[in-house]
């Protein structure tokens, strides 16, 4: 028999073996009758289920008033049946294996059983029974403890631990992701062009979606269609170019966001139809669209911690369609202050700040540039003449054949009235004169038509100065290129003079070398 400190342990039979030693001295019959007494209040009172079985048969042959009412078996319903036959303890420890288990190490302990009661309820409950005797038979003594709010308070808390656990891992996501944003827009806000706006773009929303696929698109000027410009992901799923009729977003003016494809209306803007969900996020500012943003394989956030993608997104949109903004309009304010707003050409301020810099260039590796200046010969009689909407038109033709007939790396500029500049680096005098020469014949060959009249045919003088032969500095330069401007107006005009020093001297310019003008090459 296995001793144990829980009074609640020890039998109530009255013919249980009496467990007080006085000595050697034998109890009295009183003596006995009250301490069956006592025991028996406890069998009846304890605050926890006992059961006394038959340790040869499993038969029930007690149960306290606990126990009937945790499992909702009334005392006639526990008495004289098998422990395996009583219905919370069918599926659970009460098996004839499990009892032969029992009779052979006299003690089973289970610290989390599940039982249902007769009303299939279900309750957690500590199971412990030993055998031991009773007048020389064996019985078992199962003391079963109702531990449902124990078990309900520790699954509480473990849940609260977990979702602790969680909402601290999606805090430091979150905490990762406004990082990534910062630092995206950061380095958003430092770029000077579209371009590295765009490689930015790329790579932190490579990181901020992490294994999904997307692209930023954007409009073309004066055109309707969008063009890939940026993609990050594995896949690249855009068909490049598009309208902008093929993006919902585009057409609802907000976010469209697809959860299932087979549900509803899908953008026509993809290589292949999407299988899974994506967002796309129209970049508008003030009515102007600048482009969209796609994002692939969207999903729905999975708590209330959680950012949602379309949060991000919407977030990244923002980033990028003001730093589109203002790259345009920082773009647009550099072409008004370097442009001349009538031909397009770059105006005198943009010239004096490029002659230096490439006149610096072409000194430090030994090369040559040329400058010329060009004058629209009797411009103002022309403008007399046919007036200021027929002379703005015959500027902008001249403009016009400069700008096609020069190289990529060369320059063109419009000084002021009908006076215009080239900066020609790494080109002789005798190619700069060829190349004067024949824009001078171009010119000549315009047919300037102007409220249904053709007017008539332009010229123009130019003067050709080249480094490091007449000079070494800008203002040199352009005053040297003038000079021999001026010498071509006095030997006639229609003319091409290339610069010599000794002009300064001799104003009559007889020893200038004066080219006519050869017409142009056929094709």
């Amino acid at each position: 028999m296995k001793k144990t400190d829980d009074p609640t342990l020890h039998t109530v039979d009255k013919r249980a073996t009496p467990v007080t030693d006085l000595g050697g001295i034998k109890p009295t019959k009183s003596a006995v009758a009250e301490s069956e007494v006592r025991y028996r209040r406890l069998f009846e009172t304890a605050k926890d289920g006992i059961l006394i079985l038959d340790a040869d048969t499993g038969m029930i042959t007690e149960a306290n008033p606990y126990l009937q009412a945790m499992l909702g078996y009334s005392h006639a319903e526990l008495l004289g049946r098998a422990l395996w036959e009583i219905g919370p303890f069918k599926d659970a420890i009460a098996s004839r294996e499990a009892f032969r288990e029992l009779q052979v190490k006299e003690y089973v302990r289970y610290e989390n059983l599940p039982l249902e009661t007769k009303y299939h309820e279900r309750r957690a409950v500590e199971f412990v029974s030993n055998v031991y005797l009773v007048d020389g038979t064996k019985v078992i003594q199962c003391n079963i403890r109702d531990i449902t709010e124990r078990k309900q308070a520790e699954d509480n808390a473990r849940k609260v631990n977990e979702d602790l656990v969680s909402l601290v891992a999606e805090l430091r996501r979150r905490d990762s992701t406004m990082q990534l944003l910062s630092d995206m827009n950061e380095l958003l806000q430092s770029c000077t062009t579209q371009e590295e706006a765009f490689q930015v773009i790329a790579m932190k929303a490579g990181q901020l979606f992490a294994g999904q696929s997307g692209y930023l698109a954007v409009t073309r000027p004066r055109e309707q269609y969008l063009e890939e410009v940026a993609h990050w992901g594995p896949d690249r799923p855009v068909m490049s170019p598009f309208q902008l009729e093929d993006c919902w977003a585009l057409r609802r003016g907000h976010p469209h966001e697809v959860i299932e494809p087979n549900l509803t209306v899908v953008c026509r803007h993809f290589a292949t139809p999407p299988t899974s969900g994506y967002l796309c996020v129209p970049l508008t500012v003030q009515g102007d669209t600048l482009g969209v943003l796609c994002l692939l394989g969207t999903e729905p956030k999975k708590s209330e911690a959680q950012l949602s993608q379309l949060h991000v997104a919407l977030t990244v949109g923002e980033t990028i369609k003001l730093v589109l903004s203002n790259l345009k309009l920082r773009e647009s304010l550099r072409v008004q202050a370097n442009h001349d707003p009538l031909t397009g050409l770059f105006n005198r301020r943009y010239l004096a700040d490029s002659l230096s810099r490439e006149l610096s260039l072409s000194l430090r590796r030994g090369a040559t540039l040329c400058v010329a200046v060009l004058d629209l010969d009797h411009f103002k009689r022309f403008n007399d003449t046919f007036g200021h909407d027929a002379g703005d038109l015959a500027l902008r033709e001249a403009a016009r054949v400069m700008s096609m007939n020069l190289r990529k790396s060369d320059i063109a500029c419009r000084l002021g009235g009908e006076e215009f500049a080239l900066v020609l680096p790494d080109s002789s005098l005798a190619d700069t004169l060829q190349r004067v020469e024949q824009i001078c014949a171009f010119v000549k060959q315009i047919e300037i038509r102007h409220g249904g009249h053709l007017l008539g045919t332009m010229t123009l003088s130019a003067g050709i100065a080249g480094s490091p032969e007449h000079a070494t500095t800008a203002r040199e330069l352009l005053r040297a290129a003038d000079i021999a401007l001026f010498s071509a107006k006095r030997a006639g005009r229609e003319q091409v003079v290339l610069y010599e020093p000794a002009d300064t001297e001799r104003p009559n310019a007889l020893n200038q070398r004066t080219v006519e003008r050869r017409p142009p090459p056929r094709s």
